[in-house]
């Protein structure tokens, strides 16, 4: 129970946790995988060697400690991690691992005796917030199976077709084995696990489904990443060099970046491969309404990176809505360079319009500056971050 002196308790640790919050996260992840080697088979270990995972784990630590005495300002955020944990398939027996080297860290990095009372109510806490989990991932996880053609943990499909998109990425359309697909909301994304390869671990990834609902298939648009010390791309890798017939294994799709208001109109704007979420909104939109209020537009580097461009201009042409397009190098797009102010002020007269962008997180930090300064509300404002949730800044 979370009694007053608990949440005082906690909320006196929220400046500690600023400052010193990935240093703890960092020893907890070292201590965690040094005592549980088989969790690097639900881990995504490429985020580990960015830092993005420790990052992530700090910030929502730190909310959490700052914001207990309001849990219920929580939510959004307790939903975002908890779709995430749902397409890992975490588990509630994973909770108990992560709370004792946690508080391992905590002690440690801080030079804590066992009994010191900033420990004891962090149990409490803790414990608390992982019931919240525990419960939320098992409404996302029941609510999955009970639907027509659903199901729980990770199932084989097979890749039914593959089709280069531009350059460095490709999409593939995916087939359940059993037949059995259900039914998902644009925006939503797909946890995909690929097997460890010569005994290595397990790969979990998440991909946006690029299609709209209503297809026979899943489709996921994945960009290659070159191999480096801090993109290693071993998943996106392995799936450009996979081919038709390959078994690859799927949770059923989860997240919380779908559309919000259907009666609103609505502004796409896509960085790069983010494209793959919004591209699914956008023609579900059309399937729905084909006559509303609908303004699609794409950022990429240049012409050979402007995937998707024929659909998307099909589907204008069908439907006639607005389609804008920016180059960051090189001509052919209605404007060369980034999104400015000036820019965005005239691609965007309806200010009463819901935007939904995604991309890269420097692009989507400068898209809701931009737009929160051209007067759209934070309401109006939904985006999607790859890998890790952390805070736009």
């Amino acid at each position: 129970m979370l009694t007053p002196q608990i949440i005082e308790t906690v909320k006196s640790t929220a400046p500690v946790l600023a400052e010193q919050g990935v240093n703890i996260t960092n020893l907890f992840y070292q201590k965690l995988f040094k005592n549980h080697p088989e969790l690097k088979h639900v881990f995504n270990m490429a985020n580990q060697a960015q830092g993005e995972q420790s990052k992530a784990l700090a910030e929502s630590v730190f909310m959490y400690a700052s914001r207990i005495d309001e849990l219920e300002a929580l939510g959004p955020m307790v939903k975002r991690i908890a779709h995430k944990h749902a397409s890992l398939h975490i588990q509630p027996d994973h909770y108990p691992i992560v709370g004792k080297y946690l508080l391992e860290a905590v002690q440690e990095h801080l030079s804590l005796p066992e009994d010191h009372e900033i420990l004891k109510a962090w149990a409490v806490a803790y414990a608390f917030l992982a019931q919240v989990f525990v419960d939320t991932e098992e409404q996302i996880y029941a609510a999955n199976e009970e639907k027509t053609g659903g199901w729980r943990g990770f199932k084989a499909f097979n890749i039914s077709r593959i089709v280069n998109e531009g350059e460095s990425v490709k999409s593939f359309y995916l087939i359940p084995e059993d037949g059995e697909l259900v039914e998902f909301e644009a925006g939503q994304y797909l946890g995909i696990k690929l097997k460890g390869e010569k005994g290595g671990f397990d790969e979990i990834r998440q991909y946006s489904i690029s299609n709209a609902p209503g297809e026979p298939y899943y489709r996921i648009s994945v960009k290659t990443e070159a191999h480096s010390a801090n993109h290693p791309g071993q998943v996106s890798n392995r799936l450009h060099q996979a081919q038709v017939g390959d078994q690859i294994w799927v949770q059923p799709p989860t997240g919380e970046f779908v559309v919000k208001n259907q009666d609103k109109a609505k502004v796409f704007i896509a960085g790069g491969v983010g494209i793959t979420p919004l591209l699914s909104m956008l023609t579900d939109q059309l399937n729905r309404n084909p006559n509303q209020d609908l303004r699609f537009i794409q950022c990429v580097k240049d012409q050979s990176h402007h995937i998707m461009k024929n659909e998307i201009s099909l589907l204008k042409h069908k439907y006639g809505f607005e389609y804008l397009s920016a180059y960051e190098f090189g001509e052919g797009a209605d404007h060369q360079g980034y999104l400015t102010p000036a820019v965005l002020a005239k691609w965007l007269p309806n200010t009463q319009a819901d935007v939904y962008f995604c991309g890269p997180k420097p692009f989507m930090t400068s898209i809701y500056n931009i737009c929160s300064a051209l007067g759209f509300a934070p309401e109006q404002l939904h985006y999607e971050v790859f890998g890790p949730t952390t805070a736009l800044n």
